[in-house]
């Protein structure tokens, strides 16, 4: 008994170190592990932040795009808002040159019937062949001007339907746009 017990003395310190050594060792790789983690972590860390800064770049080049879209569309409806405006007006005023362009052909026609009852009753009274013809001349050159001012506001007419047909156009052009 007395050999058993100074054994276990002697391979008790021996054991404690194996057992300290095996510990250390362990701690170590532990260590090492740790520091592996860590460098791959901080390695996903800098990766996460590249794609970060990649979706904000990305974000802000959209909602800049996404601006400059609505910009785009505010300036297009503020065009044709005022551009449906300019066209209301046009309507107004080829309506009010169709009426009075109407107006002048029947005051014109009242004058021409007119003028044509007076020839009459001037060749009746008369019974002179030039004064008649005289009259007839007169009749047919306010006629022939009356027939110049229609066809003015005739061309009037077609500029405004050229100038609405080109509104469309541009309008046509910056939806395309």
């Amino acid at each position: 008994m007395g050999n058993t017990g100074k054994k276990m003395v002697r391979e008790e310190p021996f054991n404690e170190q194996q057992s300290i050594k095996r510990e250390m060792k362990r701690i170590q790789e532990e260590h090492k592990e740790l520091l592996r983690s860590k460098t791959e972590l901080q390695h996903q860390v800098s990766q996460l932040k590249e794609q970060l800064a990649e979706k904000e770049e990305q974000m802000s080049r959209i909602i800049q795009k996404r601006r400059r879209t609505t910009v785009a569309h505010v300036e297009a409806m503020n065009l044709l808002t005022s551009t449906q405006a300019e066209l209301k007006e046009s309507k107004q005023r080829c309506a009010a040159e169709e009426n009075l362009r109407k107006q002048q052909e029947e005051r014109s026609k009242q004058e021409i019937d007119q003028l044509r009852e007076e020839l009459q009753q001037l060749q009746v009274s008369n019974g002179e062949n030039r004064e008649r013809k005289q009259q007839e001349e007169r009749g047919w050159e306010e006629t022939d001007q009356l027939r110049e001012e229609i066809q003015q506001l005739q061309v009037s007419k077609a500029k405004n339907r050229e100038r609405r047909r080109g509104f469309w156009k541009r309008v046509q052009r910056l939806w395309k746009n």
